[in-house]
């Protein structure tokens, strides 16, 4: 595949300049990303000791849902309320009361069916912050979590353009030699390899995050402007604000109903809008899954008449491409094995950012304009921000923790150790031992607080801790094999003996 050499230069030229202006914030959001699509299995970790129930009957959610009602009206949350079901990957039942303003409550549901104090998953939540709006308040933060998705876009097809020989480069690798020619082959062919997976993510991502505007967007296109209206075409028509009070919903007519549309349909969420008023409406999810979509959303006033249905599985185009892009993104359709798989690829976006960087400024350094302050710089970004997350993670263990600001202070702390140090070699050094150690000590922790009961979790952990060990130690004579080879490098040619029947005898 042959390019005109002046678009490879204008476009190694853009994704150069997008790389260096934007990779920080798309390496946190590639980190962050890789590690959240194991959301169940880090709710189980973070949290083994939490209410478990495996499976609710459409009787079972109905009478849950009363309670629920009469849990959040109590605590006056009852604006609206939400019930996320149980699954194969997470058997545990969550519910959510808000009121008007957004302020809100948790709890858990056992198995006998009652509400329990929520048992909170404070990493994961600020884990989750950190990737969807970068902890940044309202919209502002999705909305700019959504750009970069499109600058990454943006990226991968400006280093698709640069690259003149993507096919018959797919498979080199240079080992051993110069470390920016490594960086460069890992960065080259981990994004051809996994090519696909890059430009699915980047364009989810992309749209997930600019929702809001898309919806504004489609709103004065498609509809004059009126938001309502563009609103309902994706999500069903708004709860009718009646504060009047009102008996619980006919939760049970409801799934009857979907049992009949639907046979055998598992429900996998439940909300109630404006609960307890003559305005009420509920919105069931259900799992769909032998469609990419993975659910289907119907909608029922209060008295159990259908109102709308998605078409998330059955319906026009567009719903369906919809309905597909939270499932692309997050790699829901396919089980525990596609979601490491999605894990697996996430880190090596994430590496493709970080070799993106090392090469820039590697090239630099070769071009006699080395910025060593920034090198160091982004060393503490590749190595400081797993460092940082794991040190949140341990704070986490330790009791309750600002994990937000810890989060910034510990990035700072990051940042000003990379400027002290002035050797780019000790600053790496220290960051990955630090990360290591950080790594293992937490490990220890968790398994000491909360995995000792649970002999399934407890593996986890020692497993994971005896992969960091074991990859620390060959670090270490890797580095010594590196010294070795470094020194007979440096020797100059004129000290080096060289055989007497290549000199004549």
């Amino acid at each position: 595949m042959q390019i005109p050499k002046s678009l490879t230069r204008a476009a190694m030229e853009g994704h150069g300049l997008l790389g260096v202006l934007f990779g920080a914030v798309v390496y946190i959001l590639c980190l962050t990303g890789s590690i959240l699509v194991l959301v169940d299995q880090i709710t189980i970790w973070e949290r083994p000791g939490a209410p478990a129930i495996a499976h609710l009957s459409d009787s079972e959610i109905a009478a849950i849902s009363v309670r629920a009602l009469a849990k959040a009206q109590a605590a006056g949350v009852a604006h609206d309320i939400y019930m996320k079901m149980p699954t194969d990957e997470l058997p545990r039942m969550t519910v959510a009361g808000y009121d008007e303003k957004g302020n809100h409550r948790e709890w858990n549901v056992d198995a006998a069916g009652k509400l329990l104090p929520h048992v909170g998953t404070p990493w994961l939540e600020f884990m989750q912050r950190l990737h969807f709006n970068l902890t940044l308040p309202g919209a502002i933060g999705r909305y700019i979590v959504g750009m970069f998705g499109t600058i990454l876009l943006a990226s991968i097809v400006t280093g698709l353009l640069a690259h003149r020989r993507i096919i018959k480069d797919a498979f080199r690798m240079r080992w051993g030699g110069s470390r920016r020619l490594t960086n460069a082959d890992l960065h080259n062919r981990v994004g051809v390899w996994a090519l696909p997976f890059h430009l699915i993510v980047a364009l989810t991502g992309s749209l997930l995050g600019l929702a809001g505007l898309i919806i504004i967007i489609l709103a004065m296109v498609a509809y004059k402007g009126d938001r309502e209206r563009a609103t309902a075409s994706l999500f069903g028509p708004q709860a009718v604000v009646d504060a009047r009070a009102a008996p619980p919903p006919d939760i049970a007519r409801m799934l009857r109903d979907i049992q009949m549309r639907a046979p055998g349909a598992n429900v996998t969420q439940l909300a109630i809008e404006h609960a307890g008023t003559l305005g009420q409406q509920v919105r069931v999810m259900v799992a769909a899954p032998r469609h990419l979509a993975r659910n289907e959303a119907f909608l029922f006033s209060a008295d159990g008449h259908l109102k709308w249905r998605a078409g998330l599985t059955d319906g026009n185009a567009g719903m369906r491409i919809y309905g597909m892009i939270t499932p692309l993104h997050y790699g829901t359709y396919g089980g525990v094995a596609l979601k490491i798989i999605y894990a697996l690829l996430g880190m090596g976006l994430t590496l493709i950012v970080a070799t993106g960087g090392n090469v820039w400024l590697a090239r630099r350094r070769e071009q006699g304009r080395a910025v060593p302050r920034l090198e160091r710089l982004w060393v503490a970004l590749v190595w400081g921000q797993p460092l940082v997350i794991v040190t949140v993670a341990l704070l986490t263990l330790l009791g309750p923790a600002p994990t937000t600001l810890s989060y910034w202070m510990l990035t700072a702390v990051c940042w000003g150790a990379a400027m002290v140090h002035r050797s780019l070699s000790t600053t790496t050094t220290s960051f990955r031992w630090a990360l290591g150690g950080m790594i293992i000590l937490t490990l220890l922790l968790h398994a000491a607080l909360r995995a000792s009961a649970h002999p399934i979790v407890m593996l986890m952990d020692i497993g994971i801790i005896i992969v960091i060990v074991s990859s620390m130690i060959m670090g270490v004579r890797s580095s010594k094999a590196d010294r070795g080879t470094g020194a007979m490098k440096n020797i100059p040619k004129r000290f080096v003996r060289t055989s007497p029947h290549k000199n004549g005898g």
